[in-house]
């Protein structure tokens, strides 16, 4: 049984606005307005009304809402007597965001491989808001993420690890015209590396180049930090990244900036708290918090 209407309707009592609804399962308000529309059309009855600028449940609203709880509940105790949940896959997926996608391929992948040698893992790269739209829609199991605390009712989150954005500027494009360390400001002219629209990262990036009154130019996009890193050491211009992920002896080719106040991160372990897992994923957070730690 299809029951993500349910949840979606059951939300919508919850917190009130579509556009909440959206942001917490990471769909558009559209589709919102659109399962609200299927279902009223389905029972014939109008299930939810405007009042003081929420969307509150009608009469019949509220039978269904009781209705759907229950179904929600008896769906819920059948899978935790069985100890199982719905067969729709065969191997533990594990999303991971670039700049975590080698460390996750090259050490966790083998340690679980080893640790849990009956189950069968797959590894798929996503941007870390991509990743938690694969956990609330059922299209991985697991994520690792690069992010504030996401603080979402339906997700356990274990932090592995905190990183911070800095600002890396080629030495070659301000040779000569500064006697000093540069700031941000001095970076006006420069030509910039940024991460695609949508992304996280994004929006800091753009929140601190407005701060500091940089008109960009010249931009060039890219999907992750890694491909960043790349454009950044062919010379195309500056470009924000995890201190994680400067090289060693940077300072040599590059001015490396840090921002202020600090634009920190976490590396986060992201997984669903309203299933029980089944005896392939239970094991599986304990032995990526174990790779994180070493």
């Amino acid at each position: 049984m299809n029951i993500t209407r349910f949840e979606y309707m059951l939300a919508l009592e919850r917190i009130g606005t579509m556009t909440g609804v959206a942001k917490a399962y990471f769909i558009s308000p559209s589709a919102v307005s659109q399962c609200l529309k299927n279902e009223e059309a389905q029972l014939g009855h109008t299930l939810f009304k405007s009042e003081n600028h929420r969307m509150v449940p009608t009469e019949a609203g509220r039978i269904y809402l009781k209705g759907a709880r229950r179904i929600l509940k008896i769906q819920k105790d059948t899978m935790d007597k069985l100890n199982v949940i719905p067969q729709k896959h065969h191997s533990v997926r594990i999303a991971a965001a670039p700049m975590l996608y080698e460390k996750a391929a090259s050490v966790i992948i083998p340690e679980l491989n080893t640790r849990l040698p009956g189950t069968d893992f797959q590894l798929l790269r996503a941007d870390s808001r991509v990743s938690v739209a694969y956990l609330l829609n059922d299209l991985a199991d697991f994520a690792l993420i690069c992010s504030p605390p996401l603080n979402h009712t339906l997700l356990t989150e274990d932090v592995l690890g905190e990183d911070q954005l800095l600002l890396v500027v080629p030495r070659a494009y301000l040779r000569g015209q500064l006697t000093r360390e540069p700031t941000i400001e001095d970076c006006n002219p420069l030509p910039f590396i940024l991460l695609k629209s949508g992304t996280y990262t994004r929006g800091i990036e753009n929140e601190i180049l407005a701060k500091h009154h940089i008109s960009l130019n010249r931009i060039y996009e890219v999907d992750d930090h890694i491909m960043a890193r790349n454009f950044l050491e062919e010379g195309r211009g500056a470009t924000f990244l995890p201190s994680s992920m400067i090289p060693d002896h940077a300072e040599r080719h590059f001015f490396i900036l840090p921002l202020k106040p600090p634009k920190t991160f976490n590396f986060i372990l992201a997984y669903p708290n309203y299933t029980k897992p089944d005896k392939g994923k239970r094991d599986v957070p304990e032995v990526i918090r174990k790779v994180f730690s070493i």
